[in-house]
């Protein structure tokens, strides 16, 4: 902070700290209640002025001056640090692309490499048994009868004969011999391709060593761009209030500002109820049509979250959702038109739903099936993990899991995956599926993708 006419320094830094605290607590309480979605990190700023600094200000034009300047940098820092945040993510993401591409270049050579080698060897050892097999049946012919003996005591016929023999086998011991030659050479080229393979083997260690570390990197660039946006979200209404509080010479304090965000909240959870409410009366028991525009869905879900009939679980990704509805174009938080109409439909059929995954890839996460999850695959967001629906939790097995896929199956397309195949198994419960193609997954959620 730039130094103002407060004179109290220290009681002015434990305001501050406190509003800091204030706001934190904020965050968290609006995050439980499904407001702030996603997860947040302690401020990029140093500090972020309270409102009595604000108030504070107004005891001279330099002062307020120097706390518009004041707030203007720190909206300009968080904005930066969003936009940073952004190109790194997009750098790190283009690394990474390019180190899986090198390790999977690199097993194909391997692959090529061996098979070649042992395509060689298999050359290699047929020709020197062909060789081996002539020169026995040679030897044995030769061995069987006295030449010199032949010759002698043949007519000058039957030796013409028997020196025309020798000459073809001859040439015959000719071609064994070049039969051995190039089981020779075909033996040193297996040797010369297998040393390659194996070259191309011991260096996947590295190109696997390097295509993890950059899939590490480009998660950590995703969480700290994630953070970023939250962190700007979480502050930038409160600093534009500030600032215009500041501008317009209105005496503005906390209390007002919190009791206007309260109203907008407030006004925000009627307006949903009101549409929730309005779309199942006019639905009765069915869904009724769902559209298919990304962002209709989006905002009609974020309605669910301010009405209370739309929860995500830790980690939170319901902040995905909040991207889509607004508009805007996060890298890698994308989620398929399907999965935005699933969830949707969950809502308006129970009433109520709860997730706990949809794109992995937007959160950085790479744990478990790491980026052959179908939540991170394709770019993410083809995949959605229910965790309750009208009120009950789902396992995959029980009765609202059971309804949640009846539901779900006539509108999925053909082939879409489903989990929890060995909780239904075990439960003896499954049901015919239409559209679903489902798999084991543990029993503690029902997976839904569109793959």
């Amino acid at each position: 902070m730039l130094d103002t006419s407060v004179t109290n320094t220290t009681a002015t830094r434990t305001r501050r700290n406190a509003r800091t605290f204030a706001t934190g607590m904020l965050i968290v309480a609006l995050a439980a209640a499904g407001t702030i979605l996603g997860p947040t990190t302690a401020a990029f700023a140093d500090d972020y002025p309270s409102w009595d600094d604000v108030q504070a200000a107004r005891s001279s034009e330099s002062a307020k001056q120097a706390e518009v300047d004041t707030i203007n940098r720190i909206i300009s820092d968080l904005q930066q640090r969003a936009a940073a945040a952004q190109a790194l993510v997009e750098q790190r993401s283009a690394e990474d692309e390019a180190a899986q591409a090198a390790l999977a270049a690199g097993q194909s050579k391997a692959d090529s490499l061996a098979a070649s080698a042992a395509s060689w060897k298999e050359k290699a050892d047929g020709s020197s048994k062909q060789a081996a097999l002539i020169a026995a049946t040679f030897a044995r012919s030769a061995g069987s009868q006295n030449i010199t003996s032949l010759l002698l005591g043949s007519s000058s016929s039957a030796a013409s004969d028997l020196l025309s023999q020798l000459s073809s086998m001859g040439k015959l011991s000719e071609t064994i011999s070049g039969i051995y030659d190039q089981a020779k050479q075909d033996a040193n080229t297996s040797a010369s391709v297998s040393a390659q393979a194996q070259v191309a083997k011991d260096a996947l260690a590295g190109l696997a060593a390097a295509a993890q570390a950059a899939l590490e990197q480009a998660a950590a660039a995703q969480r700290d761009l994630i953070a970023a946006l939250n962190e700007q979200s979480a502050h930038q209404e409160e600093l534009n209030a500030q600032l215009a509080s500041l501008e317009s010479n209105v005496a503005t304090t906390e209390a007002q500002y919190q009791a206007g965000v309260e109203a907008r909240a407030a006004a925000a959870r009627a307006q949903a109820a009101a549409a929730a409410a309005a779309r199942a009366a006019g639905m009765g028991v069915s869904v009724g049509p769902v559209s298919d525009d990304q962002q209709a869905l989006a905002q009609e879900l974020m309605d669910y979250v301010a009405s209370g009939q739309f929860r995500g679980s830790y980690p939170d990704h319901i902040f995905e959702i909040s991207y889509i509805a607004a508009g805007k174009s996060v890298p890698n938080c994308g989620i398929d038109t399907v999965i935005l109409q699933a969830m949707v439909t969950a809502v308006r059929a129970f009433g109520s739903a709860a997730v706990s995954d949809i794109n992995r890839r937007c959160t950085g996460q790479i744990e478990g099936a790491g980026t052959a999850s179908n939540h991170y695959r394709n770019g993410g967001g083809h995949a959605v993990d229910f965790i309750g629906a009208g009120g009950s939790g789902l396992n995959g097995s029980n009765g609202a899991s059971i309804s949640l896929i009846k539901t779900l199956d006539p509108i999925m397309p053909y082939g879409s995956g489903l989990g929890q195949r060995n909780c239904r198994a075990s439960a003896g419960n499954e049901p015919n599926l239409k559209n679903f193609s489902d798999f084991a997954d543990t029993c503690n959620h029902l997976h839904v993708d569109d793959f």
